[in-house]
This record gives C-alpha cells, sequence and structure tokens, in this order.
C-alpha cells in the first residue's frame, strides 16, 4: 500500500477531503518521493515563520513525525510504501507476550520496565503516558472499561481506571480505531475490534499525521482477550484503509457497520463475511443508532449527514443535511437516550467548528454553536459526547475540551493541556482528544487524550488522571547508565522527555514530542534531550533544566539527534539536517561550534543516521544522514567520507541507526531499512574502509536501531522485534520471548548489569537478560502465550500447550532431537515448528523446515496436536 497516496490526485478530491492548505497541495501536486514531499514541506512552513505561529508549529510539527516514520518505508524509487499485509503476515510468526518465568535464555527473556504510571509531584512538562483513540464501556459493569490505542493494542479495566491490563498481546500491535462490545455476549467476553490508526492519517489522503497503521481487518475474541482471530474475509475487504468507527446494530446483532475512508462496509452474519456497502471515495468518520427506534442509523460525513431506515443495510444516497465544509476536515455524531428524537452534528476543523442539532430524528437541522468551541487539529482529533439522561451537558474536545451546561448555547470550563513549573490545577487535562464518552451507567464523562486516559465527574470542570497501568508510550529513543541499574531515559510522542530510578515510575522533565536522549559521560545525575526542536540540559539531582540549543536554520529544527563524548563530560555534539554542531562546555551560554558545512549532507544526522563514538578512540565521531556515513578523527574539526567504499551496497533505503564497539573504534556497525527485502545490516572493521553485508536471513523488515557489546555480540530492532548475532556466527537469531510486537526504536546494553533494555514505539521499554549460549537440554512447559522460539545443542522436550489464538507460535530447533510428550497441546490458530539443525545457525526458515517428518509443511496448523514420541 502507498502510505502517501500520489499527489496528482488532489485535485480531483478536494472536495472529498480538505485536509492541507490549497497552497501545500498544490506545491506537493505529483510529488511522490520522499526527499520531494519533505524539501516541499520544509520550504512551505519556513517561508511562513512557522516558528512564531502556534498552528503552523502544530502542522508542521505533525509533518516531521511523519517524516520519521515515512523515511523508514520508503521502496527502492524513495517512494513510501508501507506493505501493511506483508507487515501482518511477519507478524503473525513473530508476535510475543508475556514470558513464561524463562531464566536466562539464548532467546530473550524480556520483561516490562515501564512506564506503568505517571509522577504527578513534578509539574515539569506534560504529564501523560501514552495516546488512546478510542474508548468503550460493559454494558452492565460501569467499572469495564476498554481503551483502544494507535500502537499498543486493546486495554481492559475493572476498577473503572484505577488499573489497566492489555487484553491484546497475543494479536500483532495494530492500530484500533473501533470496538464493539458484542450485544450477544452479557459476559463481556466477545470483542470485535476494527484495526487501523485513522487518528494519525487524516482525511484518507495525506498521512501528514505520525505513525500509521492501516486495517488489518476486524479481529474478534470469544474469550475477553485470551485468543482472537480474523473475522472472515476482512483482512482482504479492509486492507489499507484507514477505520474510524464500528457499529453493532441493535436488535440486528449480526449485523456491523464500519465506517472507513473509502465509505461503509457491511457484515450480516456476525463478521463471518464482510462486503463493501456505500459512498465508495468519501468517509464516514461516525456511525450512531438511533437510541430507540431500531430502524435508523446515522452516518457522519465530513459535510454531511446520512440516515439509513433499514437498521443500516443501506444510507441515503442524498444527504439529510449538508452544511457545505465550512473550514472543516472531521466530524462526529451525538444521540440522547433521554431524548431520542435528538441527533446532534459536530464539524471540526483548525480554525471552524460547529454544532448543528436535529429533533426530528435528523430529518432538519439547526446550528446551535460556532463561536466558543474548542478548534481541532485538521483531522486528527475531533470529540463530542452528550450526557445520556441530561442533553443539556455536552463536552467538545480538540486540542482541549470545553463543555456546556445549557445544551450547547454557550460552553466553558475549558481544560489546560500544558503545564510549565506550576502546580497541577484540578482542570488539567492532557491535550490533543480522540474520543469524549460518558459512561451509560455512571454518567461519568472519560476522554481518550494523547496522554491517556481521563475522567470527569462534574461535566469537565475537574479531571483525574485514570492511566496507570496502561503501559502503551510510544518512545523514539532511550538510553540507560552503565553499571546502573533502571536508571533509564526516553523521549516518546506526545508525552515529552522522562527519566525513571525504579524502572516504574516516570519523572517529566520535558513536554511536547521527546526525542534524541543521552546521558553525560561518568556522570549519571546529567543527561541532555531533545523536545521538539530544541535541546536541552537537565540535573536530576535539582530539577533544573537549561535550554542549551544552538541557532540553527529554521529549516533544520525538528529532531535532531545528540550523543555525548564518550570520555570527556564537557562535550556534546548535535546534528540536524544539514548541519552539526559541537559544545565544548555542555552547552553553557549557547556556546556552540559548527563542524559540518551548512546546506550539504556532509555527516549531518537528523530523522535518520545518526552518531557514533567509541571510548576506545574517544575523539572519533562516526555520523551519518539518510545515505552516507562520515568519520571525524578529531571531534568534527575534519572529516572523510566512508560510505562507498568496497563493499558498500549499492540499495539498501535509509541508515537508521549506527554503533560503535566501546573497546575498538575501528568497529562500526550500520543499520538501514533495507529497501527491497535485503542490505539491512552492515559492518566494518577498518573504520570504514571495506564494508561486510551483515543481513543475512533477516526478515523483510526495516531495523530500526542497532547495538554492540565489548564481546563483538550485536543486537538490533526491527519493525516487529529483537535479533542477536554473534560476530563468530554466519546468521541471526530471533530474541524476542515475551517482547510485545511493535517497532523496537533503540536499544541498550548495559553490559556491567547483565541486561539490555529496548524501547519501543507503543508499548513502553522493556528489559532482557543478554544472549547467553545454548545448554545440552530444555525441558518445555506450561501454557505458552505469543511468539517463543528455543534451541539447544542437544535435545528438546516439551509438554507445552498453546491455545488457540493469531500470534501464538512456537518454534524449536535441536540438532539431534525434538520430543512432543504426552500432554502437549497445539488448539486452532496456534502455529509449530520444529526443525533439526544447529544452535545459533540463522533465523528459522520455515519453508524448509521438518515438522514431525513432513518436509517442507510450512506450518502445523491442526485443530489439535497431541503427539507422544519417546
Amino acid at each position: 500500500m502507498i502510505l502517501y497516496l500520489g499527489l496528482s490526485l488532489m485535485a480531483n478530491v478536494y472536495s472529498q477531503y480538505l485536509t492541507i492548505s490549497p497552497e501545500l497541495a498544490a506545491q506537493l501536486d505529483g510529488k511522490r518521493k520522499f526527499v520531494e514531499i519533505m524539501a516541499t514541506i520544509d520550504s512551505f512552513y519556513v517561508s511562513r515563520d512557522y516558528q512564531n505561529n502556534p498552528a503552523l508549529f502544530s502542522q508542521y510539527k505533525k509533518w516531521n513525525r511523519w517524516a520519521w516514520f515515512a523515511v523508514r518505508h520508503q521502496d527502492d524509487r524513495g517512494e513510501i510504501d508501507y506493505k501493511t499485509s506483508q507487515y501482518f503476515d511477519e507478524a503473525k510468526k513473530m508476535e510475543s507476550s508475556r514470558s513464561n518465568s524463562e531464566s536466562r535464555t539464548n532467546s530473550g527473556a524480556w520483561q516490562f520496565v515501564g512506564p506503568y504510571e505517571v509522577n504527578w509531584t513534578n509539574p515539569i512538562g506534560t504529564k501523560g503516558i501514552g495516546r488512546v483513540d478510542r474508548l468503550a464501556f460493559h454494558a452492565t459493569n460501569a467499572n469495564i472499561i476498554f481503551a483502544a490505542t494507535p500502537a499498543g493494542g486493546l486495554w481492559k479495566t475493572i476498577d473503572g481506571g484505577e488499573n489497566w491490563f492489555s487484553i491484546s498481546s497475543n494479536i500483532p500491535n495494530c492500530g484500533i480505531s473501533g470496538i464493539v462490545i458484542s450485544s450477544e455476549d452479557p459476559s463481556g467476553n466477545k470483542i470485535f475490534i476494527l484495526t487501523g490508526d485513522a487518528d494519525s492519517g487524516p482525511g484518507g489522503l495525506v498521512s501528514s499525521y505520525g505513525f500509521l497503521r492501516s486495517s488489518i481487518g476486524v479481529l474478534v475474541t470469544t474469550d475477553g482477550g485470551n485468543s482472537w482471530a480474523t473475522a472472515g474475509n476482512s483482512n482482504t475487504i479492509f486492507s489499507g484503509r484507514r477505520c474510524y468507527k464500528l457499529l453493532q446494530v441493535r436488535n440486528t446483532p449480526n449485523r456491523l457497520l464500519a465506517g472507513t475512508d473509502n465509505g461503509t462496509y457491511i457484515s450480516n452474519d456476525a463478521g463471518v463475511t464482510w462486503a463493501y456497502s456505500q459512498f465508495t471515495g468519501f468517509t464516514v468518520f461516525d456511525l450512531e443508532q438511533h437510541p430507540t427506534n431500531d430502524a435508523i442509523v446515522y452516518a457522519a460525513f465530513q459535510s454531511a449527514v446520512r440516515k439509513s431506515t433499514n437498521n443500516g443495510l443501506s444510507f441515503d444516497i442524498t444527504p439529510t443535511f449538508s452544511p457545505g465544509l465550512n473550514g472543516a476536515t472531521r466530524a462526529t455524531l451525538a444521540v440522547v437516550p433521554a431524548n431520542p428524537d435528538e441527533v446532534y452534528y459536530l464539524q471540526c476543523g483548525a480554525t471552524n467548528n460547529s454544532i448543528y442539532k436535529s429533533i426530528d430524528i435528523g430529518d432538519t437541522f439547526n446550528l446551535i454553536n460556532n463561536t466558543d468551541l474548542i478548534s481541532g487539529q485538521y483531522s486528527y482529533n475531533c470529540s463530542f459526547a452528550i450526557n445520556p439522561t441530561n442533553n443539556n451537558l455536552m463536552a467538545v474536545g480538540g486540542i482541549n475540551v470545553t463543555s456546556s451546561s445549557n445544551n450547547g448555547t454557550t460552553f466553558g470550563n475549558i481544560t489546560i493541556g500544558i503545564l510549565n513549573n506550576v502546580p497541577i490545577p484540578p482542570n488539567y487535562l492532557h491535550s490533543d482528544i480522540h474520543d469524549l464518552a460518558y459512561n451509560p451507567i455512571s454518567n461519568v464523562l472519560f476522554a481518550g487524550t494523547d496522554g491517556g486516559v481521563f475522567t470527569s465527574s462534574d461535566n469537565g470542570v475537574n479531571w483525574a488522571n485514570k492511566s496507570n497501568g496502561l503501559c502503551v508510550t510510544q518512545y523514539y529513543h532511550m538510553d540507560g547508565f552503565e553499571g546502573v541499574h533502571n536508571l533509564i531515559i526516553g523521549g516518546a510522542q506526545d508525552n515529552g522527555t522522562a527519566y525513571t530510578t525504579n524502572g516504574v515510575t516516570m519523572n517529566y522533565c520535558g513536554t511536547g514530542d521527546g526525542f534524541s536522549v543521552d546521558f553525560v559521560c561518568e556522570d549519571n545525575n546529567i543527561f541532555y534531550m531533545v523536545e521538539n526542536t530544541r535541546v536541552f540540559r537537565f540535573t536530576r539531582s535539582t530539577s533544573n533544566r537549561f535550554n542549551i540549543s544552538p541557532d540553527i536554520p529554521a529549516n533544520q529544527t525538528f529532531f535532531p539527534n545528540i550523543i555525548a563524548h564518550p570520555t570527556d563530560t564537557s562535550i556534546l555534539y548535535v546534528g540536524y539536517a544539514n548541519s552539526i554542531w559541537r559544545s565544548n562546555n555542555q552547552g553553557e551560554l549557547f556556546s556552540w561550534t559548527q563542524v559540518s558545512n551548512t546546506g550539504t549532507s556532509n555527516g549531518a544526522t537528523g530523522h535518520t543516521g545518526g552518531f557514533a563514538v567509541s571510548a576506545h578512540m574517544p575523539d572519533r565521531l562516526y555520523a551519518a544522514n539518510a545515505t552516507t556515513i562520515m568519520r571525524s578523527d578529531d571531534q568534527g574539526s575534519n572529516w572523510t567520507t566512508i560510505s562507498g567504499n568496497p563493499g558498500w551496497p549499492a540499495t539498501f533505503g535509509v541508515i537508521t541507526d549506527l554503533a560503535s564497539r566501546s573497546n575498538n573504534g575501528d568497529e562500526i556497525w550500520m543499520s538501514t531499512t533495507g529497501s527491497g527485502g535485503g542490505n539491512k545490516v552492515f559492518y566494518s572493521g577498518d573504520a570504514g574502509a571495506n564494508w561486510v553485508n551483515f543481513t543475512g536471513t533477516l526478515p523483510n523488515l526495516p531495523v530500526y536501531s542497532i547495538v554492540c557489546t565489548t564481546e563483538g555480540d550485536i543486537y538490533i530492532g526491527t519493525e516487529l522485534g529483537v535479533y542477536f548475532m554473534d560476530i563468530a556466527m554466519n546468521d541471526w537469531v530471533p530474541f524476542y520471548n515475551g517482547l510485545p510486537l511493535v517497532p523496537v526504536t533503540d536499544l541498550f546494553v548495559n553490559e556491567a548489569v547483565g541486561v539490555i533494555l529496548a524501547s519501543t514505539f507503543g508499548r513502553g521499554i522493556w528489559q532482557g537478560d543478554l544472549y547467553s549460549d545454548c545448554g545440552p537440554y530444555l525441558f518445555l512447559t506450561g501454557n505458552t502465550e505469543g511468539q517463543h522460539f528455543y534451541q539447544s545443542n542437544g535435545f528438546i522436550e516439551t509438554t507445552q500447550v498453546l491455545t488457540g489464538s493469531i500470534g501464538n507460535v512456537l518454534r524449536l530447533r535441536s540438532p539431534q532431537k525434538i520430543v512432543f510428550k504426552n500432554g502437549f497441546r497445539s488448539y486452532n490458530n496456534a502455529r509449530v515448528h520444529a526443525i533439526i539443525g544447529n544452535c545459533g545457525q540463522g533465523i528459522f526458515d520455515f519453508t524448509g523446515s521438518t515438522e514431525r517428518g513432513v518436509s517442507k509443511s510450512e506450518y502445523l496448523h491442526t485443530a489439535l496436536l497431541k503427539v507422544t514420541d519417546d
């Protein structure tokens, strides 16, 4: 699927999707290559002085979020190509969940570190844990609530939001944009989820808003999330779609409706089969059913409302109401059980919002407010809720929330979304509101925000954070400190920069989007961090933070990479899009020296590439942009290009990370996106004079991060997991037991403690033991969920039980014998792979494996596998 649709189509679809300014659309018309697209965007916002315009700054920041993701998903032509179906296929092979109390292992034994909760005693920075896009409530129990996230799966609370836990750890962690708690099951255990991160892709046209997971269909569980399966043919029908709403039609429970960027889709047999319904090429943002008249279903379009009078089977072609665009880029609906014939329509945009009300089941609408509503952010967020028992009480969410107590005539009680060294006020609510909903039983107002879940018991006047245990932080970068356990800093999307000393509670020290982070060498009290466009120095003991940003051109500002000198506590390097800077005094008094040429890509970093240093040669600095690596042996004063030397790949996508061995500065590792399926990891043992391809049999996924140890062990973080290789090996081995299936954006090896840390884009920070050699024998027991890989130098015996769920995969490798003993079981949807082979010999090759003597069988996929072989 092309993530960035051909912009030559813009002129034809602007009547449907007004997602960016016409001026920018005209400039982007016909451009498909990432470098051309981003150069146009940079020029557009810089020429309009975005730094002094908060609205333009917010837009440009989200374009840069998009750029961070999109640049990692280019094809050989440089066009954006996010292969959703391919990654889902890989995900089905690689999904992992919590570990079964494994000790040190040669396949990983990952456990969640944090954050579990937010420290609200420190007033610095944004207070949030991770983004929540959708909320749903149990029909009879007010304490049971579900939260859907853009990258971290589905979460559940049974105590009203005091604590949350994941109920989708065994499925690929895709974006979720719709939740249905089936009315057929009063227990609430049958759940449908509509996948696809629509809030990160506005209007179905331009993916200008950050991280995007297109739909992989509808998934269903009948046991409360213990096991999941694809609902019928939905994977094919919804492939590549951006989805917004899933509705189960009351009193016709087998009918499911989905609102997408290509109209509506329908299933009339509880998800067994799906078909396109209506309105191709138009986005249906919301679907609501009349509270008492089962025949009536409403659909919200960007500039119109349409109605069904046959239980959602079809909708009127002619809009019931069409006010025109009015600057709106998204819309939503609300119905009121206490006043069932009322229906409300909210148009939401960056500059104009309007609420319309109908009292005759949607036949006519009247404008009730367009003057004092909260602005949204194009199609990034737009939310609306009305109290089910009192139509006077309503709330509108965009950047913040405002509420009304007189049926929308006036609005007030505007929430505060940004904190700057002030006591936390009772009306604080993390900014960017993706969902607002009243609990139908308790009437408590819930908000799904960029920072988690919040509640209000007084119609939006005061708010409480209800996000503890909602472990869905989207990290860009992370760092630890050698020899100190659980001292970690991380920069996250939406939720700034934070550090932890216990691995549980995050202490916030920066707002906005946190990015690159690094400790000062030999001083774990001081670290550096990037916040949107600026660089800060933070001192933990005093909670002092100082803006130390160099004065750089406006078109280079967002998301620079930083790295501290490995032995000199005073030196810091900062890499922007086209320049590298060095400070010799920790950035004090903004004293910086530019050490690469502005206007060139010589060694420059930014969204891609990065830095690498080695304590062995502390003044040597490796720096990379998307396609080039340079080396300086004198702290950046002089540079030598080392890309293009013998062994350098002809094609490789873009460079994503660098790593140098701390006890050998001549060794340099490079990870890439591997455009075209190969050329993902390269190594030089002579400071870049020659290069060796170490891609091996890695899956066709982007590699995000790479780290090496003093012993020459290499770990990489990919789109869907971690892999390991000893330089003496001839290939990589999986190292992901217990690790959720999300992009692994950064890695840190703490050799003195014996652990490896991994930051993920959607499931926080994880920790595992370092790789250990294969033992002579393995005996495996217990229930096994998620993806697990075991290997032995001798033989393997197992009595494990695999529940039947998408993503439950067991892989075994032994050079001698694999014994499935009495009690071993693998149920439908789970997969078992067994192969006779030596420990450490590469990625598991499914197509060439032998499974219980069946040559070249891809996998065993049976209703029940029960084998005894002594």
